[in-house]
C-alpha cells in the first residue's frame, strides 16, 4: 500500500482546462478520451471545471429571456430556458457519466478561483483542449483559457493540445489579441484541431500551432464500445443527430429516409428546446437527454447517419458509418471542413439540403482508405501528446 502510495505522489499531475461540461456530448466525450490517453500514458489527469460566475449565469439568463419574448417571439422562434433545478434533471445522464468516468475539479468560476486552486494542487502541466476553448463567446474568460491566472509561472508546462477557433474568422476584440498574443508566449507548445487555427494563430497571435487530431480520434472504436456494450437494446437504420432543427433539414431527412428505404430514429429529448417556454415541472422529462452511452450507441448500431455535429460526424466515421454531414455554420463550418479534408471526404458535407446531389448515395465510402488515414495521423497526435508532456 505505502509502495502505490508513493508512486501515485510520485505521478506528474495535470490540470486539463475545457470548456464548461454538462450539456453537450460532443464537449465531454472529448475530455473523457483526453483524460484516458494522458492516464494511459502514466499521468494523474484531473479536468478543470470553470464555470460562469453564478451572477452571470443569473444575467445570462434573464437576458436569454427578454431575447425569448422580443425577437424571438417575433421571429417565432422562443426556446426553453431552463431553471438550474430543470437543467440538472434534464442532463442529469450526461452528470452521472462525468461523475463516473472523469476526474473533475470543484466549480471555479474566476482568475481568482484558478490561482488559488492551482497554488493548493501543485500541477506539473496544464493543458488547455480540446473543443473551442479559444473561441471568445463559448469561452467563460477568454484570458483564463489563455492561462493568465498562472502568468509568468515557469514551474508549470503549458500546453495546447487540438484548441480550436471554431471558426477560420478571426473573432477576437483587438484588446483581445494583444493581451492573448503576450500569453501564448509563454505556452511551451501549441496544437490545434483545425487547419484554419494554424493560420489564425500565425497571423493574429504570432505563434507556430501545429496541427493535431481532436482527442476523440485518439481512441478506438472498440474503447468507446467498451462503454456501452451492457446496453442490450438495438435500433437500427437511419439515425439522424441534429442540434439545430428548421423546417428544411427536417423535409432533407425525412425525404432521405424514404430515398434510402429506411427507418427514422434518433437518440435526443422527445422535445427540442426550441418552442417556447414551459412552467410545468412535470413536463421536463420530455426534455430529458438521455446517456452519453446510448448516444454512442446509436451510431454504432446505425446503418447510415446524417447528422450536423462535428462529433457526430466523428463518431460516424470512428464507427465506419456511410454519413452526410450537414455543415453548420453557427457553431463553426471550418471544423467540418477541416476533418472531412484528413480523409478525402469532402463529398459527404451537404451545404444546402435544398440542393442535395443525390449521386453522393452512390459513392460508397472506402473505410480501409480512411482507417489507415486515421491510424497515421494518430501516430503522429499521439507524438506530439508524448513528445511534450513527457
Amino acid at each position: 500500500m505505502r509502495i502505490l502510495l508513493y508512486l501515485i505522489r510520485k505521478m506528474k499531475k495535470i490540470a486539463i482546462l475545457t470548456q464548461p461540461l454538462k450539456a453537450n456530448y460532443g464537449g465531454i466525450i472529448q475530455n473523457y478520451a483526453l483524460q484516458t490517453i494522458l492516464k494511459r500514458n502514466g499521468f494523474n489527469v484531473e479536468t478543470i471545471s470553470r464555470e460562469y460566475h453564478p451572477d452571470a449565469s443569473k444575467f445570462r439568463v434573464f437576458l436569454a429571456h427578454l431575447r425569448n419574448e422580443t425577437v424571438n417571439r417575433i421571429l417565432g422562434k422562443r426556446k426553453k430556458i431552463f431553471s438550474k433545478k430543470e437543467a440538472d434533471y434534464v442532463f442529469s445522464e450526461n452528470l452521472f457519466f462525468i461523475e463516473k468516468h472523469l476526474k473533475v475539479s470543484k466549480s471555479l468560476y474566476s482568475k481568482l478561483d484558478l490561482q488559488s486552486y492551482f497554488s493548493k494542487n501543485k500541477f506539473d502541466i496544464v493543458v488547455v483542449g480540446s473543443d473551442q476553448t479559444w473561441r471568445p463567446k463559448y469561452s467563460p474568460d477568454i484570458y483564463n483559457y489563455f492561462l493568465d491566472f498562472i502568468e509568468h509561472d515557469k514551474d508549470i508546462i503549458k500546453i495546447a493540445y487540438a484548441s480550436s477557433f471554431g471558426t477560420e474568422k478571426w473573432e477576437f476584440t483587438e484588446e483581445e489579441t494583444i493581451r492573448c498574443k503576450e500569453l501564448v508566449k509563454e505556452f511551451d507548445s501549441v496544437s490545434v484541431r483545425e487547419f484554419s487555427g494554424v493560420s489564425l494563430c500565425a497571423t493574429h497571435l504570432n505563434t507556430d500551432a501545429q496541427w493535431v487530431l481532436d482527442p476523440t480520434l485518439l481512441l478506438k472504436a472498440d474503447d468507446y464500445k467498451s462503454l456501452f456494450e451492457n446496453l442490450n437494446y438495438k435500433k437500427t437504420g437511419m439515425f439522424n443527430y441534429v442540434l439545430d432543427r428548421n423546417v428544411d433539414k427536417q423535409k432533407f431527412i425525412e425525404s432521405l429516409s424514404k430515398q434510402i428505404n429506411m427507418e427514422l430514429f434518433t437518440n435526443q429529448p422527445e422535445r427540442s428546446i426550441d418552442g417556447g417556454v414551459i412552467f410545468d415541472f412535470d413536463s421536463i422529462q420530455n426534455f430529458k437527454y438521455p446517456s452519453l452511452e446510448g448516444w454512442l450507441k446509436s451510431f454504432y448500431d446505425a446503418d447510415f447517419v446524417v447528422t450536423d455535429s462535428f462529433h457526430g460526424t466523428v463518431f460516424s466515421i470512428l464507427f465506419n458509418k456511410p454519413f452526410l454531414a450537414i455543415v453548420n455554420e453557427e457553431r463553426g463550418a471550418s471544423r467540418f471542413y477541416s476533418l472531412l479534408k484528413l480523409f478525402d471526404l469532402e463529398n459527404r458535407l451537404i451545404t444546402n439540403v435544398r440542393a442535395f446531389n443525390e449521386n453522393i448515395l452512390e459513392e460508397n465510402i472506402d473505410y480501409d482508405k480512411v482507417n489507415q488515414i486515421l491510424e497515421n495521423l494518430r501516430e503522429k497526435s499521439l507524438l506530439f501528446i508524448k513528445s511534450n508532456i513527457n
